[in-house]
């Protein structure tokens, strides 16, 4: 009956897409959230997974459709932990730069070329892809998410509801 579900999905019936949804989505969620333990994040996972399938529904070759699923969040969950390990490295790395700027002599005048000097000086201790961040933020005053996205460090797509 899977089979029949997919060729309907590969031909874009949404009944289809809504079927494989209704079967799966609470199985899926209950697994993804043993791992992570956040609903709202299992919750976006699901988006991302569904919202996967139905866009590559043409060119997916899926012989087992609950397998293909299942690989799926398991690979939705190996990149939530590595997304969020490369965000507790730049939170680390920025309280660093925080300290550094905190033990500035009160004394002196908060001049922000100053700052910017003394940050620059101490960039050379973080490892390359935080100095490259680090700089993107200081010398080209880029976002969060524009250095994520220039760095190709964005793993979770940003979604636009409307």
């Amino acid at each position: 009956m899977d089979t029949e579900l997919v060729d309907l999905l590969r031909q874009g019936n949404h009944q289809a897409f809504e079927v494989i949804y209704r079967r799966y989505a609470k199985e899926l969620f209950r697994y993804a959230l043993r791992k992570i333990k956040v609903r709202e994040d299992c919750e976006e996972l699901m988006h991302d997974v569904f919202e996967s399938l139905w866009k590559r529904r043409e060119e997916l070759m899926i012989t087992s459709l609950r397998h293909y699923l299942f690989t799926s969040v398991r690979y939705m969950v190996i990149r939530y932990f590595s997304h969020r390990e490369v965000k507790r490295k730049f939170a680390e790395h920025y309280q660093l730069f925080e300290a550094v700027y905190e033990t500035m002599d009160a004394d002196q005048p908060r001049d922000p070329e100053a700052i910017h000097a003394t940050l620059l000086q101490h960039l050379h201790t973080l490892p390359g892809r935080c100095q490259e961040a680090i700089r993107l933020r200081i010398t080209e005053n880029l976002s969060n998410g524009e250095i994520a996205r220039r760095m190709n460090i964005c793993t979770y797509p940003i979604y636009q509801t409307s």
